[in-house]
């Protein structure tokens, strides 16, 4: 699949949602029954930590010529990792950086994907007080690719 001009956005968020899901460990076995922990948006129903969301946050574009519909593409994309302590948060949020560094080359990779320049720009840690005690970790990581749409 690579990132189509009229779906880009779509596209890039289930590309990287798919890579997590396909890459990540779940550290409570989800992955064995066929249930997920990698979301494109906050689970509505039965919230069990921990879990990862990947959205979409912003997109530059600028064409590469005045006669031509191709333009480059800046996507920031935000991973954000939710869990139960801090160990497990930062735990996972390596393991989202590890995979996205190291998926840009070979079968699956961004560049088959024809998605390019892979940017770390943040990565920023919440802690959200539900109260009685209760405490979510989460790390909101911010990436930035590139790709060429229009050709």
């Amino acid at each position: 699949m690579v990132i189509a001009s009229s779906t880009f956005i779509s596209d890039i968020v289930l590309f990287i949602r798919n890579t997590l899901r396909s890459q990540l460990t779940d550290p409570l076995g989800r992955n064995a029954d066929n249930s997920h922990f990698v979301f494109t948006s906050f689970p509505k129903d039965n919230t069990t930590y921990p879990l990862v969301t990947v959205k979409a946050t912003n997109f530059n574009t600028k064409k590469l010529g005045m006669t031509t519909e191709v333009s480059w593409v800046d996507c920031n994309i935000e991973v954000r990792v939710w869990a139960r302590n801090a160990k497990e948060v930062d735990n996972l949020t390596q393991s989202v950086i590890d995979k996205m560094r190291t998926a840009q080359y070979g079968t699956g990779g961004t560049s088959a994907e024809e998605i390019f320049g892979f940017t770390l720009s943040s990565c920023v840690p919440i802690v959200e007080d539900l109260g009685d005690q209760n405490l979510i970790h989460s790390k909101v990581s911010t990436f930035k690719f590139s790709c060429i749409l229009g050709n």
